[in-house]
């Protein structure tokens, strides 16, 4: 470890005896203390509460919350409609073992808000989504592969976990990348169920999918809002060229429907058969959902008779859950999107005048209220552009700005803005990101 990155860790060490002292208890009955997503070098923090958009550790420092759990916290911490509507809810019972209404009102909104969506199922994740989503496509078409895009994030089932983070240098052909499996200890069979496609590339997609279009059941597209910046002419292009070649389309909508009311469709235009949603849709709740065509959902319906499809389990839809859900997208107006995303416009402005000024090579994504930052002059088209990211730079800076009381997500990508915030708060960001800069210069 060089200077820099000892005294910022120094610094981080010093002032979070407590979160240390957590982080050991953790682990002596936990693997590694936190799950993956929250671990990060030296040890993770340990949040005692939130409140708007500052989050408050267990040594009672104050940070502004750029991470917004995995983005989900849209309205951020402790929002009085959220807890006003499971005060509600926990009044008439946490869990009544039938229906309560409550996840057809959500089921109403979702359906009112996205045009594609016809019909909608709740589960309890994004990974649950996109499980019954590929396996409905599958059922549907009676073909046995998919196709996911390099670098692509559906969650962690055997299917999808193949070709999110592999070696640069064992990945194969940019245009027709291997399929390669990410997580220890999947199916040995899971990589030859799947083709990977390269994103921003419409001739590579249009012939992988033309050749393999009589066994692909379904393209599954992660279109990384405010992590990778996708053309709207390729993910028009993914639907034109599925439709084409009679292939469903999946759209992962699992961060990306905070973008607009209704969601990365809406902003790119397209109308895929199936879509994938989680995170904020729960009020902060575990959520997922699924949801489309009417002729493909309705194998769901088991008021007929017997389709060969069910899903279900023991929390979907749970009426707390739901409850939470309906109060989030209540308040998720089209006036509250305009001020995010212009909050988000202050945010990237703001960044690209810092990187006139500066000799480091920088970059920030930004689209509506997501952004992702990387240490790197290699223009960000796919996946293998972004894995030139200079990680340990990133993680200094990232520590550094935890010191200097900013919450941002480990490796500084797919961060969030929050309503409660205000211009101040990106202007500090900004700040301390400068200085963090210099903090952290090798």
């Amino acid at each position: 470890m060089d200077q820099t990155a000892a005294t910022i860790e120094e610094i981080y060490t010093a002032e979070n005896p407590s979160s240390l002292e957590q982080f050991d208890r953790d682990r002596k009955s936990m693997p590694g203390g936190a799950k993956g997503a929250y671990f990060y070098a030296p040890y993770p923090l340990t949040m005692q509460r939130g409140e708007g958009c500052y989050l408050y550790d267990i040594d009672e420092r104050r940070r502004v919350d750029f991470a917004n759990h995995h983005t989900g916290q849209i309205l951020g911490h402790n929002n009085p409609a959220v807890n006003a509507a499971l005060q509600a809810q926990l009044s008439r019972g946490i869990a009544l073992g039938a229906p309560t209404g409550n996840e057809a009102a959500l089921a109403e909104e979702m359906c009112d808000r996205v045009a594609s969506v016809e019909r909608i199922r709740f589960c309890n994740s994004g990974t649950e989504a996109t499980l019954h989503a590929i396996r409905l496509a599958r059922g549907f078409s009676g073909r046995p592969k998919i196709a996911k895009f390099e670098g692509g994030y559906h969650g962690s089932h055997d299917v999808v976990e193949v070709s999110v983070a592999p070696p640069v240098d064992e990945a194969g052909p940019a245009d027709a990348p291997y399929a390669a499996p990410t997580a220890g200890g999947i199916s040995p069979h899971a990589t030859a169920e799947v083709i990977v496609l390269p994103y921003n590339n419409e001739d590579a997609l249009e012939q992988l999918v033309r050749r393999h279009r009589d066994e692909l059941a379904c393209v599954i597209l992660d279109p990384k809002t405010g992590i990778l910046p996708l053309r709207k002419e390729f993910a028009q292009a993914v639907r034109r060229v599925t439709a084409e070649n009679d292939v469903l389309f999946i759209l992962d909508e699992v961060v990306g429907f905070r973008l607009a009311r209704g969601g990365v469709q809406e902003y790119y235009g397209i109308s895929p058969d199936l879509t994938a949603f989680g995170k904020l849709i729960g009020g902060g709740l575990p959520v997922g959902a699924f949801g489309g065509r009417a002729d493909i959902m309705d194998l769901f319906d088991g008021s007929g008779e017997p389709t060969g499809f069910f899903q279900s389990g023991t929390f979907s839809a749970h009426a707390m859950v739901m409850a939470a859900g309906l109060a989030t997208l209540q308040q998720l107006t089209p006036a509250a999107f305009r001020r995010l995303n212009r909050l988000g416009e202050r945010l990237r402005a703001g960044f690209n005048d810092l990187r006139a000024r500066i000799d480091i090579p920088v970059q920030a994504v930004v689209l509506g209220s997501l952004f992702s930052i990387y240490f790197t002059d290699e223009p960000l088209i796919d996946y293998r552009s972004l894995a030139s990211n200079d990680s340990e730079m990133a993680q200094r800076v990232f520590l550094s700005l935890l010191n200097q009381g900013y919450f941002l997500s480990q490796g500084l990508t797919m961060n969030a803005l929050s309503l409660p915030m205000e211009d101040e708060h990106i202007d500090g960001l900004l700040l301390a990101f400068e200085k963090a800069l210099e903090q952290a210069r090798p």
